[in-house]
């Protein structure tokens, strides 16, 4: 009897045992999630920086679109597939989002860009002890990403550049013929005069921006990616334009401002900032016209090139121009995706995909 007792009080023991070793597990599980806000400092100014996952992983900072674009927004579209692999550092680049505004244009740069890349990368291998950090961009961050590559991809272990650009003068050109040709096909059609003449006024204007070597490219840029679609029949940045974040849809949602840290009145604060940067670079022809195709051959480095089958803003075929001009890495250091019926935004049209990309890149590298 007494034998069976102790055993019973060996097994309750035990089992007692085992959970509070569960429970001490899913406690350390808990403690390898951070979220930390940062503000890194940069020549006369610094940028804000939201650090979120497990310390204890690779680091990855995200380089948001624009120029003039944020972060937040990021971190409810990525950030549910990245944080429990990575640590993701979302950062807010010079004038934006987060960041204090920057009113002195001569600051609005790509070189100073790069350099604040720079300082925000060395900060943060510092203060989380990373030897090299991985950088995911989108849109101009893809861009972003590539020419602080071609300065210091010594600092960097792996670069996944989704709906990117290299090569502006093919961006540029490819959405205006995209146009035109919408244009040619409308004008067949039975409609009135008046759509007609509309049409006409666009076709002039269209040859106009073609041939105006997009030195002050500001308000045309908004023409012929934001005005002129509705109007021939397209969206240049979606193919499921029910998926289209407004500002409004912000706005309305609360857990969401919560999520980015924003309130209501801050965040209809950063579109007047983004205007500021992006007239900026739109007003300045060596951003307007920059092409580092040819200088691509001099990157490697492990490159996931990601871009949606639609989309227009980048022109259908940069990211095969991109993979091509990767002349200096193996077929096995590089990668294409080209996700089928998404435009220019995937972490919003096709989210559970571009996550899938990004997983299986950066474990493998």
């Amino acid at each position: 009897m007494k034998k069976i007792i102790k055993r019973k009080l060996f097994f309750i023991l035990f089992f007692i045992q085992i959970i509070i070793s569960i429970s001490c597990s899913n406690s350390d599980l808990k403690n390898d999630f951070i979220d930390e806000e940062l503000f890194v400092k940069v020549p006369e100014s610094e940028l804000y920086t939201r650090i979120r996952g497990n310390p204890h992983k690779p680091l990855i900072v995200n380089l948001h679109g624009g120029p003039g674009g944020y972060s937040g927004i990021d971190i409810k579209q990525m950030g549910p597939g990245l944080e429990d692999n990575f640590l993701v550092a979302y950062l807010d680049q010079r004038g934006c989002g987060k960041s204090p505004w920057e009113l002195d244009s001569s600051m609005l740069t790509i070189a100073q860009y790069i350099d604040d890349l720079n300082f925000v990368i060395d900060t943060l291998s510092n203060h989380y002890k990373k030897e090299k950090v991985n950088l995911v961009g989108t849109s101009w961050g893809g861009m972003y990403g590539f020419l602080y590559l071609l300065e210091h991809q010594e600092k960097v272990n792996a670069f996944a550049c989704i709906d990117g650009k290299v090569n502006s003068e093919y961006q540029n050109n490819s959405l205006i013929e995209y146009e035109l040709y919408l244009v040619s096909e409308k004008m067949k059609q039975d409609i009135s005069e008046n759509k007609k003449q509309k049409l006409k006024e666009i076709e002039a204007e269209l040859f106009r921006i073609k041939g105006s070597n997009f030195e002050q490219f500001y308000l045309d840029v908004n023409k012929i990616k934001h005005e002129y679609p509705p109007i021939l029949g397209f969206n240049a940045y979606f193919v499921d334009t029910s998926k289209i974040i407004s500002i409004e849809d912000v706005l309305n949602d609360s857990l969401l401002l919560s999520l980015m840290k924003y309130t209501a009145e801050e965040y209809l604060g950063i579109g007047k900032k983004a205007e500021i940067v992006n007239k900026a670079f739109r007003n300045t022809p060596n951003y307007n016209n920059l092409n580092i195709e040819s200088d691509l051959k001099n990157i490697k480095i492990p490159v996931a090139v990601i871009q949606g089958e639609k989309d227009f803003v980048v022109g259908v075929k940069q990211g095969e121009l991109i993979f091509n001009a990767l002349t200096g890495l193996p077929e096995s250091k590089k990668v294409l995706h080209i996700i089928p019926d998404v435009g220019h935004c995937p972490a919003i049209e096709s989210r559970d995909v571009l996550i899938k990309i990004l997983l299986s890149f950066f474990k493998k590298y």
